[in-house]
């Protein structure tokens, strides 16, 4: 790989691009195609997408000063424009001083306190989830696409953690109508789509279940705002409890805009990292049956709880490892606000850089045989040897996701049920690739046999 040692006033290097359709090799995928450029190319490297430049970065040190040290100059600008549209101003989208605003209104809802909480919601599902399995299974063994399950179970616990049990159903929103809100909107982002003017089938059922969700989600908020439980333990119930420094409090508008930021953030990132533990976990079955004796000693088939999280590192450290390989997100954008230079090459104002997490877990100068699935590598005390921006599967900085613990300890405790309810078999996963615009998903199904193993 090139090295990144030269100064430069000019745009870093790239592959040649064509007016307006940019760089004509993103057709054969985004990820084996920004991979490549980085190989080429080194740390720093320029592309076009459909007629946006921008700067890639892979090294941890460029990292850290997008993210932290001078962020004020790379904001979530018109990069952020189409999700702005699916989810309107919530955290993921707002900038500035209204994002300081917010954030620090949303923050105590995601506090050990609150996380502890939601893990009792979190098993309760995965509790409910595993018994219809088993109940359907019976005495069989059945083989199952597993990202399609897993949507529907991360959902359910989004849907809890959000709304409470039975939050939805006394207001009457379709669950069907929410997921296909949710897969629509996922598609919009991992995807080309056409303008919402366009009168597509896709585009109108877009706008007519948004509607629909628009003035359900609005009308829970109201009713949730009339009939306020401080005690009721959910997100919703937390949002609307946050004030501001001057006592103010989130309008109806504004927590819907952050239901729907953490319907998206709270189903899809789960879904995606279990899914892809098991992908991973083909051809090391080994791992497989190191995580089910770590389950087995700490719960000994009981359902675990938030306490149980923490006595079952071998569990975490693969969930890290997957992130590691498999991050939910391949990369963030930032526009950049005044012209500056990064590692000595211009980039100009209003231009759009690419921290590029898929090369930064995958940098030899911070990973051995970065390509191996190795959950060794997150064992005690491999962390302090690292550079510490070298492992960002959540973004990084004062923008890392809010909902990062959620997320990890929400794996842990669904993975740690499926563990102890059933035998599990990863079929071959040889043909399963990484996909990815918006979010990296496999490109095939993922299908694992499962067996009862301590019927309920």
């Amino acid at each position: 790989m090139p090295t990144d040692t030269k100064r430069s006033s000019s745009p870093a290097p790239g592959p040649r691009s064509w007016p307006v359709i940019g760089n004509l090799g993103i057709l054969r995928g985004v990820l084996p195609f920004l991979e490549q450029q980085w190989r080429r190319h080194g740390d720093v490297f320029r592309v076009q997408l459909a007629g946006q430049s921008a700067t890639v970065l892979t090294h941890p040190e460029d990292f850290q000063r997008v993210l932290a040290t001078d962020r004020a100059n790379f904001i979530k600008g018109p990069a952020y424009d189409p999700m702005r549209k699916l989810l309107g101003d919530g955290l993921l989208t707002l900038e500035g001083e209204t994002w300081n605003t917010r954030h620090a209104l949303a923050q105590p809802a995601f506090h050990r306190r609150s996380i502890m909480r939601l893990s009792a919601v979190m098993a309760k599902c995965g509790t409910r989830f595993c018994d219809q399995l088993a109940s359907e299974l019976g005495g069989s063994a059945q083989i199952k696409d597993v990202h399609r399950m897993f949507v529907h179970l991360t959902l359910d616990v989004a849907i809890c953690a959000l709304f409470g049990e039975g939050g939805l159903d006394s207001q009457q929103i379709s669950y069907e109508s929410l997921s296909q809100a949710m897969e629509i909107m996922s598609d919009g982002v991992n995807g080309f789509r056409l303008p919402d003017w366009i009168p597509t089938p896709k585009n109108r059922k877009f706008k007519r279940i948004g509607r629909e969700l628009d003035r359900g989600v609005l009308a829970i908020v109201e009713h949730a705002r009339q009939n306020y439980d401080p005690e009721a333990g959910s997100l919703l119930s937390m949002l609307l409890g946050a004030r501001d420094e001057s006592g103010t409090a989130l309008s109806n508008e504004e927590v819907r805009a952050e239901v729907f930021t953490l319907f998206i953030a709270g189903h899809e990132t789960t879904a995606l990292t279990l899914t892809w533990v098991f992908a991973l976990l083909d051809q090391h079955a080994d791992v497989m049956v190191r995580m089910r004796d770590e389950v087995d000693s700490v719960l000994a088939g009981r359902e675990p709880t938030f306490e149980d999280v923490a006595k079952l590192p071998y569990v975490r450290q693969v969930v890290d490892e997957t992130l590691r390989l498999r991050p939910v997100g391949p990369f963030v954008a930032r526009n950049v606000v005044n012209d500056d230079q990064i590692r000595g090459f211009s980039v100009g104002r209003g231009e759009m850089v690419m921290p590029f997490i898929w090369g930064l877990h995958r940098h030899p100068a911070f990973w051995s045989h970065p390509e191996r699935f190795d959950p060794e590598r997150f064992a005690a005390g491999e962390a302090k040897a690292r550079h510490k921006w070298s492992y960002m599967p959540f973004s990084g900085g004062a923008r890392v996701c809010i909902g990062s613990t959620f997320a990890l300890v929400e794996s842990v405790i669904l993975l740690a049920q499926l563990l102890t309810r059933f035998d599990l078999q990863v079929q071959s996963c040889k043909d399963v690739k990484p996909t990815a615009i918006g979010t990296v998903r496999p490109s095939s199904p993922v299908r694992v046999r499962f067996k009862v193993r301590h019927p309920r």
